[in-house]
């Protein structure tokens, strides 16, 4: 981790600005559904729970399942709790494999990207005007003047086949490769991520975009995602034909709710094209060569490794040829501040350093996905591409981030005691910040932050287990955890300094405490598997920079929580959107140390739990459309069952925060689409204001809502404003402070909380 020296600064004020909130009482949220009825089991959009079907036991019965594509071996749970794995740097679930089928190379890589926008210009006015508006919001983006939502956005796809021959006409298995290549090179989890040249490695980006094939078609019905379509046309061009069923393609499904992807046999040596963000919706996607598309089947050297989608998509979501598309003038622009400027194209596979253009000693960033190099020989994005990737898709493609929400970081706010809170936020220089409630004044003052130093790529995890005792997980730049802890009377290693815990991690950490003196954390590894560490009172398990493996290929960021002295619940996404669960129990891990039980649903949050009591457990996730889903474990069963789910209604973007502050007693908050707070709350006897119903609490929010319990009948709710100022609301037991939809701003400007 990059952290830079400081002097102890006791206040730091970050600028700010201020946010207007309308009243309310209870009221649906945009675009949901107010159904009165009370459902009691409700099949998430796009699930797998057949009506009548026996119900598989619940936790002590389960087997163990292995996440769809995951690698446990009948030799991997041989593995004993204590194994330090050491998580691998590039990862460790084996390449794809399959049958080659031969092809004949491209003479070399050829986009036809700039062709299709150079000839938008001509023939569409207001593609033009569209694209102007665009770049200015980019560039308030840039600037600071907008700030982009925390998260990861999952983007649901279409692939249309168009063949005309037997060999076109693609396998399902080569698609899923693709969707594999880009869950990896979107959130850097490319096992080759590790070739980026040592002085461009600190400019490696994670997107924090992920793709998965669509479950519903525009009509509301279950679709693989995958549509066919025999043609008699032999080959396809940059004309856009193939995008029309009247022109021997496929008509695209609604663009502002789907990635359409074609793949067709394309001629004149063309790999692919996009469609820039500003054009007409009935075109818009991206169109792969059959030859290009994934990594087995038809897919053929040098492009086989399925970049050309990661390059297409690239464009899709407003990134342009890293060289400015000048020839070789050195006088055109990607927009990209922290992409070298350099003289026209590479292709093949360049040594480094290769300069051009006056730019050593580094020379051009060739490896990066925008380039015209072999498919082994790119293996990332820069951190200015993934900003201008972000302002995309707060712009021009936002209904993304409404139609799949994201799965932020957690654990920004805790609280160790009564009266007492601890909220950590990132700051415009990517470093840590801090500041506190002591139960009379904020510290270090109302709008004030302490700073606490690190280059931090997402905010802060943090765990308490005893009174004036914290600590605080997170990722520096190179991928590894970070630890500092607060010991009651000074920051260790030192305000500004971290411990530094190995391991090349692909998610933001989770940590729990469930005792004194003890920590468990997990991260996903650049394999997708789940991995533990611990802490025992005396030192680090398996070791200060090692890790238990525990299996499976994980979507998004795993949820932990604990009910009781030495038990843990674990819950993360499969490759299938579902749920999984694994626990420890105090002697062994169940189902196995690899192994993880189905919980079912289509889920398009990751989960989100809380403990109310012992063996009580409350989860939480986003279906298909949107709405949250419920399910509980009540001690000896899994309601309303192990894989079914209770629907309570809303649109909602974000990820949902859930509380208890007693026995019994849930508080949920999440964002509307209108990026206003809403709640709902179990009362120990029925959910208010009703099942399916939202009380609206007000706020325009770039973060989704934090919250944290200090006390019986005590709440405190956190969120960040569009002026990217943190924003505080409490409820005392008897009203909402300072009033149901009104915020008190405590300052700062904030890029991830």
């Amino acid at each position: 981790m990059n952290s830079t020296k400081k002097k102890k600064q006791k206040e730091h004020e970050m600028p700010g600005g201020s946010r207007s909130s309308p009243a309310s009482g209870e009221f649906e949220m945009p675009g949901g559904r107010m159904a009165e009825e009370d459902v009691e089991e409700t099949q998430m959009p796009g699930g797998a729970m057949a009506s009548g079907g026996a119900e598989p036991a619940a936790e002590a019965g389960a087997g163990g399942h292995d996440m769809p594509g995951g690698g446990m071996s009948g030799g991997e749970e041989a593995a004993a709790k204590g194994e330090d794995s050491g998580m691998p740097d590039g990862g460790g679930m084996g390449g794809d494999s399959g049958q080659e089928i031969p092809a004949e190379p491209p003479a070399g890589r050829k986009c036809g990207t700039m062709d299709v926008h150079n000839r938008l210009l001509r023939e569409d006015p207001s593609y033009a005007r569209a694209l102007s508006e665009i770049e200015n919001l980019t560039l308030e983006y840039a600037r600071g003047v907008r700030g982009a939502r925390a998260g990861v956005a999952r983007i649901p796809v279409v692939v249309h086949v168009v063949w005309n021959t037997t060999a076109q006409n693609i396998s399902d298995a080569q698609i899923s490769s693709q969707m594999d290549v880009l869950n990896r090179d979107f959130r850097m989890r490319n096992t080759d991520t590790g070739s980026v040249p040592g002085p461009f490695q600190p400019l490696r980006g994670d997107a924090e975009v992920e793709f998965f094939l669509a479950t519903t078609d525009p009509a509301g019905n279950p679709t693989t995602g995958v549509t066919r379509r025999s043609t008699s046309v032999t080959s396809f061009s940059d004309d856009d034909a193939v995008k029309f069923d009247s022109r021997g393609g496929s008509d695209a499904w609604p663009a502002d709710k789907y990635l359409n992807l074609w793949v067709c046999n394309l001629g004149g040596g063309l790999l692919g094209y996009a469609q820039f963000p500003g054009g007409a919706a009935n075109t818009d996607g991206v169109v792969i060569t059959h030859t290009g598309f994934g990594t087995v089947g038809t897919a053929s050297p040098p492009f086989h490794l399925g970049r050309t989608a990661t390059h297409e998509i690239g464009h899709w979501l407003n990134l342009r040829h890293i060289w400015g598309d000048d020839g070789t003038g050195c006088s055109g622009s990607d927009f990209v501040d922290d992409t070298p400027n350099q003289a026209g194209a590479n292709t093949g596979k360049p040594a480094f350093p290769h300069v051009t253009c006056s730019n050593g000693p580094n020379g051009d960033m060739f490896m990066n996905y925008m380039d015209y190099v072999d498919d082994d020989a790119m293996f990332m994005f820069s951190n200015g591409q993934v900003a201008r990737m972000r302002a995309c898709l707060e712009g021009p493609r936002s209904s993304f981030l409404t139609a799949a929400a994201g799965t932020p970081a957690s654990g920004p706010v805790v609280s160790w005691g009564a009266n007492r809170l601890d909220v950590f936020v990132i700051g415009t220089d990517r470093a840590l910040y801090h500041k506190w409630w002591n139960g009379s004044a904020w510290g270090p003052s109302l709008t004030g932050y302490e700073a606490q130093g690190g280059i931090i790529p997402s905010n802060a995890e943090v765990a308490s287990w005893g009174p004036n005792r914290l600590d605080v997980f997170v990722l520096g730049t190179d991928r590894a955890l970070y630890h500092k802890w607060w010991n009651g009377s000074a920051w260790g290693p030192s305000l500004t300094g971290y411990e530094r815990q190995g391991g090349v991690c692909v998610s933001r950490p989770r940590a729990v405490a469930w005792g004194p003196n003890r920590l468990d954390v997990f991260v996903t590894g650049t394999d997708s598997a789940l991995y533990h560490k611990w802490w025992n009172g005396s030192a680090w398990g398996p070791s200060l920079t090692g890790f238990e493996r525990q299996g499976g290929i994980i979507i998004g960021d795993p949820e932990v929580v604990s009910w009781g002295p030495n038990r843990l619940d674990v819950f993360v996404l499969g490759t299938d959107s579902a749920v999984y669960h694994k626990w420890w129990n105090g002697s062994a891990w169940g189902p196995s140390l690899t192994g993880y039980e189905r919980q079912g649903g289509v889920c398009t949050s990751a989960p989100k739990a809380v403990c109310w009591g012992p063996n009580r457990i409350d989860l939480f996730v986003y279906g298909t459309d949107q709405a949250l889903y419920h399910k509980a474990w009540n001690g000896s069963a899994w309601l309303p069952s192990l894989t079914g789910w209770e629907r309570l209604g809303g649109v909602c973007t974000g990820e949902p925060a859930v509380v208890s502050w007693g026995p019994n007693r849930l508080d949920i908050f999440v964002l509307g689409t209108d990026l206003a707070v809403y709640h709902k709350w179990w009362n120990g006897s029925a959910w208010g204001p009703s099942v399916t119903g939202w009380e609206r609490m007000g706020g325009v929010c770039m973060s989704p809502p934090r919250a944290v319990c200090w006390g019986p009948n005590r709440i405190d709710l956190f969120v960040v404003g569009t002026d990217r100022a943190l924003y505080h609301k409490w409820w005392d037991g008897s009203n909402w402070g300072p009033s149901l939809t009104g915020w008190e701003r405590q300052g700062g400007v904030i890029t991830d909380f």
